[in-house]
């Protein structure tokens, strides 16, 4: 309650029409200059925060039920809890489903960190947002989303039978887990860069025999797309075409080929403990080993990896789907320039990589299983990370 006092004011002389105008100035003046506050404002704005969280809860109460549904698949909170909130009322249901958000984002960096076997927090892999949303089109659903990061990989001077072993474990984690993109694929898939690597393999079938600026010429002149959208200087163009030709010619596919399923990895794996110790003692056996540990969670759980079931967000949630949020390089030179391009773009457009998950009270399980193996994944190639640094370390002293 406000109280709003003032001093006793002096009464002005009427004129010979009774006006007082000097008193009337006076009182206005005293009265909004002597405001006094009485009274605590906290209730007030508590009152006002207890109307919005009802009218939060009446909006969202089935995704609130949905979020509490999911946490409880979890095992994250017991059904006497539950039961205990419908019975206190919707306040005690609405403070149930902050804290279970806050117990799932808790739990899944948990499980990431299980993973990748370091006991401090991931400081700069950050965990994965989750926001829930409903409309009356949609429904009830989660929006995943990502901090875009780039991880290379030192493979190109390992074993390389090693090399094809841990980069067909990457290339499987990431693929299954629904949580990012291999460097070669993004390049063919970015825009405008496949459609120069495409144009630029076609051109080379007949014209292979030319160098790097004669073939700028040679665009330049017959003014062939996508290359005259590039530069119309043929120094810089001749440029750009060498990094396009280090792309084409240095690459995982050229490299390492044909990249090894998990049930070959395996054999590979068995061969190395029989026969070749130097290359089972390598301390990226441990990535395979907890690679395939993964696979056999995912064959247990009954989970079909390979459906996703993520689905790119439209306009309205942003566009760029989160297997731009991860970029698995394994050292090329060229790498570094393509991931930057791509990143420099997403945020210009200022878009986020993001994906979403439909959320029914009859599929939380599944739903909370597959949000364990995007955490499970995560924490794969977070332990990849701190293998490859120790290595790189090791390498320079």
């Amino acid at each position: 309650m406000l109280s709003i006092q003032a001093e006793p004011a002096e009464i002005a002389q009427s004129n010979a029409y009774g006006h007082r105008s000097q008193a009337v100035t006076n009182v206005v003046g005293q009265l909004f200059g002597q405001v006094r506050i009485e009274t605590d404002l906290s209730g007030l704005i508590d009152d006002i925060r207890h109307r919005k969280d009802k009218a939060d809860f009446e909006t969202y109460r089935s995704g609130i039920s949905c979020m509490i549904l999911l946490a409880h698949s979890m095992r994250l909170v017991e059904e006497a809890e539950i039961d205990q909130a419908v019975t206190e009322g919707w306040e005690a249901i609405y403070r149930l489903y902050h804290d279970v958000v806050a117990k799932v984002m808790g739990h899944l960096n948990e499980e990431s960190m299980r993973v990748a076997g370091v006991g401090v927090a991931h400081n700069d892999f950050e965990p994965m947002s989750i926001e829930m949303q409903q409309n009356k089109s949609e429904g009830v659903f989660l929006v995943l989303g990502v901090f875009p990061r780039f991880s290379q990989f030192s493979l190109l001077e390992m074993d390389r039978e090693l090399a094809r072993a841990v980069a067909g474990c990457l290339e499987w984690t990431i693929y299954n887990g629904g949580i990012g993109i291999m460097i070669d694929d993004l390049s063919e898939a970015w825009m405008m860069m496949g459609d120069e690597l495409d144009a630029l393999k076609e051109v080379l079938e007949t014209q292979g025999h030319l160098s790097n600026g004669e073939l700028a010429e040679f665009f330049l002149e017959n003014d062939v797309y996508p290359f005259t959208e590039i530069s119309d200087e043929q120094e810089s163009l001749e440029a750009h075409i060498a990094y396009l030709k280090s792309i084409l010619i240095n690459n995982s596919k050229s490299v390492f080929g044909e990249l090894p399923e998990i049930a070959e990895i395996r054999r590979m794996l068995c061969g190395w403990r029989k026969s070749n110790r130097a290359i089972y003692q390598n301390p990226w056996v441990k990535f395979i080993r907890e690679t395939i540990k993964l696979w056999k969670w995912i064959e247990k759980s009954g989970l079909k990896a390979s459906e996703s079931n993520l689905y790119r967000c439209n306009e309205s949630h942003g566009d760029v789907c989160l297997d731009y949020g991860h970029v698995i390089g394994f050292g090329f030179r060229w790498e570094e320039a393509v991931v930057s391009d791509v990143y420099d773009n997403i945020a210009q457009a200022g878009e986020n990589p993001e994906a979403i998950i439909r959320l029914h009270p009859l599929a939380c399980s599944k739903v909370g299983e597959r949000l364990i193996l995007l955490a499970k994944s995560r924490g794969l190639i977070r332990l990849a990370e701190v293998i490859n640094s120790a290595l790189e370390a090791e390498s320079e002293t």
